[in-house]
């Protein structure tokens, strides 16, 4: 690399054609990915209380929840079958002290999706319209454009925003000279110094956090492919999910709602039931997810896959139980995306980070505003007398 390359970076950064190329990058980046940019991070930003939202969404007068006095799941589906005979429930989600009640996804005979929530003592079944959190969560996760895409197109909009990063760290670099005035913020400046120094300190002091967010948004819409990758360099062993047999049993025959549940209980005893798929026993295979640690606790998990025919475990994943480095890093991105698994005190930080990338976008917008449109923007003429 030629010596006046290094001597430039180390103290005129803003001399190198490559800064230029890399502002033009991130400059045009930052400015058509605006929108997309602010409504990720504040629907982020509101997703990590997703939990605390859906609970005010519940019907008012359901009974207090007891977790020795909880209604079994065998009751809360018999009161489905006998309210919906033709339909069938594809869902199912325990109660747990946050969100205290059944909640239950259920399709038609028609194919008609709907929801439902069971009161935790006495099963009771109350319908239930879509709550405007989960609308939120297909924006955020979906774009509103369906599982099918949705999570594949958000996936190209975290890469612009790693492309952001990786270019607004070059940018930041200000010269060895200058460095450190790109960590504050001056207040002694005019409003547009303010401005600048605001989009360069958010920038740098939650570059990591960011980075995370864009990789792992990359890894939620390409999963398959990134998986690959990371098995590659570090083998997978607690991360890596088991794949199932062959040969699934595919009768009419099967077994009953409660030995499949006391298969789930006898493969994972220290495990606490949090959700189980297909309960009407429709399909072949049900899963069921059993919580380690904490209810709701999604980063410690057996995930086990059971027969429908007959009771019998065929697959037990460990989530959680990491062993190699390719098992922390996959492991990481839920829990550092979604900033949800440390308590209130992380809650809050990790909602304040959301709101700061959206700031971070509004000031880089003005920022571009002065430089350039202001000044090709004529100025509004006075009326003539």
């Amino acid at each position: 690399m030629p010596v006046s390359f290094l001597h430039h970076l180390r103290y005129h950064p803003r001399k190198l054609f490559l800064r230029r190329v890399l502002l033009q990058i991130h400059l045009w980046s930052g400015i058509l990915f605006s929108l997309y940019l602010i409504v990720i991070a504040l629907t982020g930003s509101l997703l990590v209380f997703k939990d605390e939202l859906t609970r005010t969404t519940l019907p008012p007068h359901l009974s207090a929840y007891q977790p020795a006095h909880t209604a079994s799941i065998s009751s809360v589906m018999d009161a489905f079958q006998r309210r919906y005979p033709t339909a069938h429930v594809t869902d199912l989600y325990t109660p747990w002290p946050t969100i205290p009640a059944y909640l239950l996804t259920a399709v038609t005979s028609t194919g008609a999706q709907f929801n439902l929530v069971a009161d935790p003592v006495t099963a009771t079944l109350y319908p239930q319209t879509r709550a405007w959190v989960n609308k939120v969560y297909d924006l955020h996760v979906f774009l509103l454009l369906g599982r099918a895409h949705g999570e594949q197109i958000n996936a190209i909009g975290a890469a612009v925003l790693l492309l952001l990063c990786v270019t607004g760290l070059f940018l930041w670099w200000q010269g060895a000279a200058n460095w450190t005035r790109a960590l504050v913020v001056s207040l002694s400046g005019n409003w547009r110094r303010i401005n600048f120094d605001l989009h360069h300190a958010i920038g740098f002091w939650t570059l990591f956090i960011v980075f995370w967010w864009s990789l792992s948004g990359v890894y939620f819409g390409f999963y398959k492919p990134i998986v690959a990758v990371v098995n590659r360099i570090s083998p997978l062993r607690g991360m890596a999910s088991p794949q199932l047999p062959s040969s699934i049993s595919a009768g009419p025959h099967r077994a009953s709602l409660q030995s499949i549940l006391a298969a789930a209980r006898q493969a994972s005893p220290q495990g606490r039931l949090f959700s189980i798929s297909d309960p009407s026993l429709r399909g072949s295979v049900v899963y069921a997810q059993m919580d380690l640690r904490a209810p709701a606790d999604f980063s410690h998990r057996d995930i086990l896959s059971i027969d429908t025919a007959n009771a019998q475990v065929l697959t037990d994943w460990h989530y959680g139980a990491n062993h190699s480095l390719g098992d922390w890093f996959l492991w990481s991105m839920h829990p550092l995306h979604f900033g949800t698994l440390w308590g209130l005190p992380f809650k809050i930080l990790w909602c304040l980070l959301g709101i700061s990338l959206s700031i971070l976008t509004v000031t880089g917008i003005i920022m571009y505003w002065n430089r350039y449109l202001s000044h090709h923007v004529p100025a509004r003429q006075p009326p003539v007398a």
